[in-house]
């Protein structure tokens, strides 16, 4: 796997070596909107329509009520800032033609359930992780200096490690409809 790996790379490099033209030369390119439309489908099960061409299910274990079929919401947390820090090593290997071979992040994080289900009436428990911890583990040719700036740069440019560390505004508006509750 470790040479289609390296070979992987110079796809992921012509294609970042593109956007990094554009960007410096269009002060407006890679201002880039996401959506994401997620339904409850009863139970804890969600239906997620991303960028209206993926679908990806989200359910809880048994444990909170669900059927398990996918990851939770806040697996998903994790999910997303391993497979963000593995796409930006690849992706900042491949412009500085750094050999990567393998890349692995193992994740763990420390969630109270009195948090998310308001049992704490000192309010000192959060709701979602306490902690999140995580370990990376690379292959790679490259001498200790370049890899070192290559964690370095990896860890300070991760979107969502930004996302989890530092304070972002959220807005959110609920709308609430009156629903038929079947009786006449």
């Amino acid at each position: 796997m470790s040479k289609d790996n390296l070979e992987s790379l110079e796809t992921v490099k012509v294609s970042i070596n593109k956007m990094i033209d554009k960007a410096n030369s269009d002060s407006e390119f890679g201002k880039f909107k996401y959506y994401v439309n997620t339904k409850w489908e009863g139970g804890t099960l969600c239906n997620n329509q991303i960028r209206r061409a993926h679908k990806l299910l989200v359910d809880e274990p048994a444990s909170f009520g669900g059927e398990d079929l996918s990851a939770s919401p806040v697996e998903l947390v994790l999910v997303a800032l391993g497979s963000c820090q593995q796409m930006m090593y690849s992706a900042l290997a491949s412009i500085r033609n750094v050999p990567l071979e393998e890349c692995e992040v193992t994740l763990k994080a420390n969630l109270d359930v009195r948090g998310l289900l308001g049992l704490d009436d000192e309010k000192k428990t959060f709701p979602g992780f306490s902690s999140i911890s995580y370990e990376t583990n690379l292959v790679s040719s490259a001498d200790e200096d370049t890899l070192d700036k290559l964690i370095e740069d990896v860890e300070n440019q991760c979107p969502v490690m930004d996302m989890l560390t530092r304070n972002m505004k959220i807005d959110g508006v609920v709308k609430v409809s009156k629903g038929d509750d079947g009786n006449d």
